[in-house]
């Protein structure tokens, strides 16, 4: 492949590693490309993951020449990568993780990192992302000569609302990249496959058939389901529904693997020997669950005082041990028809950070996920008429007939055994598995290859509507009442299953637009009420809907002062940002909303 050779690229912005690949648009090339970063002091390698981890280093720490990348002899560029995940875990009060996952919970959005960090010593999560975005566009001028990529598609979870995916745009500006599309990163797996089976995969799906994507990574688990149908004698492909972010993976399993062995040893680690024992038994999860694996794995945890005879601790890590420990304590076998209990607090008061999952249990989560899914179809006839015979309204559950699988951790084959099992037992038929191209780096070469479709033109696509309805805070305006407070309306601007590109006017309702320096706009979501359509009214926002943050902007009227009749237009644009246009009723006067966070949204959010 010549460098005058026009390229696309994908880029997965994982929470634990990060990913590039290329497409040539002249022919159907797709490579990984390997990302340079540093491995220790002064040490450059080259790795198709780039852990997304930033260290925030000072010139105590290190010298510049130590920081020294091919694009920057100077060592003033950000710490981040393979050498940043190791500093990490000797002194994490200087490091950043899971930056991902910060842009997506309400108040949490602005919050410094790390945690408790001043801010001339902390990041936000955007700034976070953009340095791992500024760091694999150097690394592919490094290997390009600079010769820049005519699309960039950068995926982010399914589960992301509106404003985590305007955040993660922003982070991309910051970066420098130009001409960037967002994709899902479960469409992303998904696009690996139709890639890799580009030839022949309406062989393998056909009419009726419900692909199931279960994409669990490093710090989340990410489910989906694709519908395939027949559209004038040709295969359609939908993505009808997304499960909400859960922040629940691989760490998690480290975690519970590191703790076993503290047990077994017999012995309370202090912090570093912790975290020491936790990198390692990650390397060995990862090595007695791949192929060709060997039955043990040796660890060795040193002791940090200064006797020289002070012991050494050493442990075996058996492949039966591993596998046994995350089956049973991540993917428990779950019946059809168990209860899920609600989630509990044990307490009023938390830390605030990151809502971690109360239940590990991986497979509870996923029967949760198909239950929601089979209640929004059941409130949706256009979802009912797409799936014909593959809906049974008397079900409480969709059953899938394909599952792809996607991370890491599925290198295991006892881990996709199980699933397989459960999933089985829940639909009563047999479920076949799609043969992922690579669980580490489906999401960037899937991206790589739907960026190539799109800049073709050509290619089957999956239909990505949204997979929730959002509202508008409308006040009421009721007569006042003593002691009465008045309930704020939920305005349905974006209707589930709106497909992207698309522009949604409400011309026959008009609606009353306040003036002033600081309106605030309060916006909600649903992921239930598919059956809600544009313009319809939610009597009680706050007690039917999440509310997914607070935005204002500066309405200005020179002419008129108060209450402006206007009528609402909402555009889903192709990336999947919202985008609300309030136009005069009676003149050519526009109002557009400038989506910008307020610092103090959020801050009850628990």
């Amino acid at each position: 492949m010549s460098e005058t050779t026009p390229l696309v690229r994908g880029i997965d912005l994982g929470t634990s590693n990060s990913a590039m690949a290329e497409a040539d648009l002249s022919g159907s090339v797709r490579r990984l490309q390997p990302i340079a970063q540093l491995d220790g002091p002064g040490r450059i390698i080259e790795h198709e993951l780039l852990p997304s981890v930033a260290y925030l280093a000072d010139h105590r720490d290190m010298s510049p020449a130590d920081l020294a990348l091919p694009w920057d002899i100077t060592g003033h560029a950000p710490l981040v990568g393979r050498w940043a995940r190791d500093l990490a875990l000797l002194n994490p009060e200087k490091a950043i993780l899971s930056a991902k996952s910060w842009l997506c919970y309400g108040g949490q959005k602005l919050a410094r990192l790390p945690q408790g960090a001043p801010e001339e010593k902390s990041w936000t999560a955007v700034q976070a992302s953009a340095a791992y975005l500024r760091h694999m566009q150097a690394a592919w001028e490094l290997k390009h000569q600079d010769v820049q990529p005519e699309l960039t598609v950068l995926t982010v979870p399914a589960s992301f609302d509106l404003v985590a995916r305007q955040l993660t745009e922003e982070a991309a500006k910051q970066a420098g990249l130009a001409s960037v599309t967002l994709l899902e990163e479960p469409l992303a797996a998904f696009y690996a496959w139709l890639g890799a089976h580009e030839q022949h995969w309406q062989d393998v799906l056909k009419p009726g058939d419900l692909v199931l994507i279960c994409d669990i990574g490093g710090g989340t688990s990410d489910f989906s389901l694709i519908a395939v149908s027949q559209d004038q004698r040709m295969l359609r492909l939908d993505r009808i529904a997304v499960g909400r972010h859960l922040l629940l993976g691989g760490d998690n399993m480290d975690l519970a693997l590191a703790h076993h062995v503290q047990a077994q040893m017999g012995t309370t680690l202090d912090t570093w020997q912790f975290l020491s024992l936790q990198q390692q038994v990650r390397v060995a999860k990862e090595g007695l669950l791949s192929l060709n694996a060997p039955s043990h794995w040796p660890l060795a945890i040193a002791s940090r005082g200064s006797n020289l005879f002070a012991q050494t601790l050493r442990y075996e890590l058996h492949q039966q041990t591993v596998q046994d420990l995350l089956v049973e304590g991540f993917f428990p076998l779950v019946k059809a028809d168990e209860e899920i209990p609600r989630p509990t607090r044990s307490t009023g008061l938390a830390r605030m950070g990151l809502p971690y999952e109360n239940d590990p249990a991986i497979t509870r989560h996923l029967l949760q996920f198909l239950r929601q899914a089979q209640t929004t179809i059941r409130q949706s006839q256009e979802l009912q008429e797409r799936l014909g015979d593959a809906y049974h309204s008397d079900q409480k559950m969709v059953t899938p007939t394909a599952i792809l699988f996607n991370g890491g951790v599925f290198h295991s084959g006892a881990l996709r055994d199980r699933v397989f099992t459960v999933a089985q037992n829940w639909a009563g038929h047999t479920i076949k598995e799609l043969q992922s191209p690579g669980f580490d780096h489906a999401v960037a070469l899937g991206a790589a290859y739907f960026g190539r479709l799109q800049a073709q033109g050509v290619g089957v696509r999956v239909r990505a509507a949204a997979a929730r309805s959002y509202y508008i805070g409308l006040e009421s305006n009721e007569p006042a009442v003593p002691g009465l407070v008045r309930p704020l309306r939920g305005l349905c601007i974006l209707p589930q299953g709106t497909e992207e590109g698309s522009h949604l006017a409400l011309p026959e309702q008009e609606f009353g637009l306040w003036t002033g320096d600081d309106i605030s706009f309060r916006l909600f979501s649903s992921a239930t009420r598919s059956g809600d359509r544009l313009g319809t009214i939610v009597p009680d926002a706050e007690g039917e809907l999440e509310e997914v943050s607070e935005l204002h902007a500066q309405i200005e009227s020179e002419e008129e002062q108060g209450l402006l009749p206007v009528h609402l237009r909402a555009d889903l644009t192709d990336v999947g940002s919202l985008q609300l246009a309030m136009q005069h009723s009676q003149s050519e006067r526009q109002w557009n909303l400038e989506f910008h966070l307020r610092e103090e949204a959020g801050s009850g959010h628990a």
